[in-house]
């Protein structure tokens, strides 16, 4: 009995064969592990190219000057259909509150624009869409103007 698996695990004067590996020790069974990586960041960033700012700031600029001739167009319309004399007249009795009564005005007028617009079909071309906003936003850009040429007070 001089070879049972007792005797081999714990018999000290005999050596144990060249190349086996005891059952216990699992690492020399396995093959050798690269370096572990470094450790990544908590966090990472990726960096996304956009356009140059001038470029955005010629395109805002763009965007304004297209606003400014389509409500600007809009609003001299309305003064040659006589919307806008009648709102001056409107600004000019309301006194003291002349700014909050065409901001009202303003607003009334910007939201039944924007109702009027929802009448347009979703079908229809962007031509369409453009004349019947251009369209419907003439009393909203009438005001405004109208408030600019005749705040009361600012040059008293």
């Amino acid at each position: 009995m001089a070879d049972d698996w007792w005797d081999r695990l714990y018999d000290e004067e005999r050596p144990a064969p060249a190349k086996t590996t005891p059952w216990w020790n699992t690492r020399a069974a396995r093959p050798a592990e690269a370096e572990p990586a470094p450790p990544q960041p908590a966090f990472q960033f990726t960096v996304t190219p956009t356009a140059p700012a001038a470029d955005r700031a010629s395109a805002r600029r763009a965007r304004y000057r297209w606003w400014f001739l389509r409500r600007g167009s809009a609003a001299g319309v309305g003064y040659l259909l006589g919307l806008g004399p009648v709102i001056q007249g409107r600004i000019h009795e309301s006194g003291n509150g002349a700014v909050g009564f065409a901001f009202l005005l303003w607003i009334v007028a910007w939201l039944l624009a924007t109702k009027a617009l929802n009448l347009v079909p979703a079908r229809a071309t962007e031509e369409a869409h453009l004349a019947a906003d251009w369209l419907a936003h003439i009393p909203s850009a009438t005001v405004l103007a109208a408030l600019a040429l005749n705040t009361p007070g600012v040059l008293q």
